[in-house]
């Protein structure tokens, strides 16, 4: 009997140890918390020189979101941009390299007028059923606005932030975190001299297609605004955004942006290439890929 107690004890000890090990292995795999997530995102953005990828956005304007699909190349610094877009303008071409061409965009519309022709980014053609510009393509420019909130909301910020699951997008896992801002709410502001719609999105880290439509019936552009006047605006970009993080190199593949209406923003990107190496020529007009 005292053998049969002593392999029986024997035994015990070594399921715990099990036990313990398996728990272990299973604690070493753990997702880290959610704010954790968020912030080495932030890290590994800024480690971003260039990018390679397709978006898909969803933007709304006039109460309907559109769609566009278009491939895109992307070095910073200084900022050089290539875009091809596949939908809903088939072979439409936009080409930026920072300093050159007076700093516009060279544009093959691959339609009528059968030219190319140059627009200022910030014009109100280079801008039309556009919520943001070539200057904030990638992710810089979304990612700039979490960090902005996230310091906004310092105190409060890990429990605004939350893992809500996990998925495998196109063959990626991802975490699904989501933002929600109880803070968000409209307010009126009076235009300070030398303001514009821009100079205050900018400050405030707001949307300033935003600010725009909801001014529409005294605003007729971005600039158009007077000092003295009051408009509405919204005090953060948005109530609500949801992110499929990439576990693997922490890069946002999705991105849900809400206001007090729903979708606002919606963007995915596919076959992304972080800080890939491109041609000597490969922002140049005459590229052999490229139809200017």
């Amino acid at each position: 009997m005292k053998g049969i107690y002593k392999h029986t004890l024997v035994f015990f000890l070594l399921s715990l140890v099990g036990i313990i090990f398996l728990s272990s292995i299973s604690l070493d795999k753990k997702d880290p918390a959610s704010y954790q997530i968020v912030k080495e995102m932030f890290l590994r953005s800024k480690k971003i020189t260039a990018l390679k990828y397709t978006m898909k956005k969803q933007e709304r304007f006039n109460g309907k979101l559109g769609m566009q699909l278009t491939a895109v190349k992307l070095q910073y610094n200084p900022l050089k941009v290539y875009m091809r877009q596949e939908v809903p303008k088939v072979g439409q071409e936009v080409l930026f390299v920072q300093g050159k061409n007076n700093n516009h965009a060279l544009v093959n519309t691959n339609g009528f007028p059968w030219v190319n022709i140059s627009l200022d980014p910030m014009g109100s053609t280079a801008r039309e059923n556009q919520h943001h510009t070539l200057y904030e393509s990638g992710y810089a420019h979304l990612i700039s606005i979490l960090e902005h909130l996230t310091a906004k909301y310092q105190k409060d910020i890990e429990s605004m932030i939350n893992t809500t699951g996990t998925i495998t997008w196109n063959g990626r896992p991802c975490w699904i975190i989501s933002f929600n801002n109880p803070n968000f709410k409209y307010y009126q502001y009076t235009v300070q001299k030398g303001e514009t719609i821009l100079t205050i999105a900018t400050r405030e880290k707001l949307s300033e297609y935003m600010i725009l439509e909801m001014n529409k019936k005294k605003v007729s552009s971005y600039t158009n605004v007077s000092t003295g006047q009051i408009i509405t605006v919204p005090n953060d970009y948005s109530p609500k955004m949801e992110l499929y993080i990439d576990k693997l190199n922490y890069a946002p593949l999705v991105m849900k942006i809400y206001d007090d209406k729903g979708i606002y923003e919606y963007y995915e990107w596919y076959n992304v290439v972080i800080n890939p190496t491109f041609k000597s020529n490969e922002f140049d007009r005459n590229f052999p890929d490229y139809d200017f």
